[in-house]
């Protein structure tokens, strides 16, 4: 896939950038993954509603955090990214203050229709996407929050889902907590991204943040494998594995434009997207076939949208 500068109308695509809407379906994976967890000991209590609402949810939650993030960064996007929607001129402060706290209510409500189970876990990650947006400045805080934005969609779903709303917790942690390493890596590798200002020595080799990133990426279904899930479906291995080279594949291409100073941006959204294969991963033992195919490709579609639209 060749590495080209996204171009929409003006319009359109202030909007779809201020929505970050090219990384959208990451989320939707996220909520998938935890609501194949909370189905895992009884696969005959899955709830297509329950899955609808937390996948919606998951959505507007995020598209509203990036519309809230842009929001609060107009100090400095003035300064390091003038192209920005609001700063830019093309959304209006007021329009991207209504659209970002609408879709925040609207994706609040849809996940908090799915019981009063997951009600506080909901309010606690609107808490966390509102404290990323206020504090994402702090080179500590902000890989924390972020990482605990992430991790808490498949929470939620998970207990959303689950019989009597008690989810395998051991198998939630060996999801959630490679995927919130992974997250903060990302945000570590996000924080030089700028190219208009000069690169800052970074908080670590982008070398390591790899490292760092393959084994979170390659540890949910490893902590499956040897005895988290049981029974694990070896024949699930067919399906992981071409989802996992994808994931490593998107990664490796991220790693190559990260070491660009012009392609920075383009770097971390690649990596983003592998999310979405890192999920189709795990839902091969969860889920089977189906499941891993929609994962496989939200993966494909992240990746198609950010060559029309930057999701960084």
């Amino acid at each position: 896939m060749s590495d080209v500068t996204p171009t929409l109308p003006a319009g359109v695509g202030a909007w779809m950038r201020l929505l970050r809407i090219s990384n959208a379906p990451t989320a939707l994976t996220g909520s998938l993954v935890g609501t194949m967890i909370g189905t895992s000991t009884n696969l005959g209590a899955l709830n297509i509603n329950i899955m609808a609402l937390c996948g919606v949810g998951s959505v507007l939650l995020y598209a509203g955090g990036m519309v809230m993030n842009d929001y609060f960064d107009q100090p400095i996007d003035r300064i390091e990214r003038p192209d920005r929607p609001i700063v830019s001129g093309h959304v209006s402060e007021r329009s991207a203050l209504s659209l970002g706290m609408g879709l925040l209510a609207v994706g609040v409500t849809a996940m908090v229709a799915v019981g009063s189970a997951v009600v506080p876990w909901v309010l606690l990650l609107l808490a966390m996407v509102l404290a990323y947006n206020l504090l994402h400045r702090d080179p500590v805080a902000a890989p924390l929050l972020m990482a605990a934005c992430r991790m808490l969609v498949p929470v939620i779903s998970a207990i959303a889902a689950a019989p009597q709303n008690k989810p395998d917790w051991e198998l939630v942690g060996a999801v959630t907590i490679p995927l919130g390493v992974y997250t903060a890596m990302i945000s570590l590798a996000a924080r030089h991204e700028a190219a208009r200002v000069p690169s800052p020595r970074p908080v670590a080799p982008i070398g390591v943040l790899f490292i760092v990133l393959m084994a979170a990426a390659l540890a949910p279904l490893a902590f499956m494998f040897a005895g988290v899930l049981q029974p694990f479906p070896r024949t699930a291995l067919m399906l992981a594995v071409p989802a996992l080279v994808l994931a490593c594949w998107t990664m490796l291409r991220g790693l190559r434009l990260l070491r660009r100073d012009d392609r920075k941006p383009h770097g971390v959204m690649a990596w983003i997207a592998a999310i979405a294969f890192i999920d189709a991963a795990s839902l091969a033992p969860l889920a089977g076939g189906s499941l891993v195919l929609v994962a496989v490709g939200a993966g494909l579609l992240t990746l198609w949208m950010q060559r029309r639209i930057l999701g960084s």
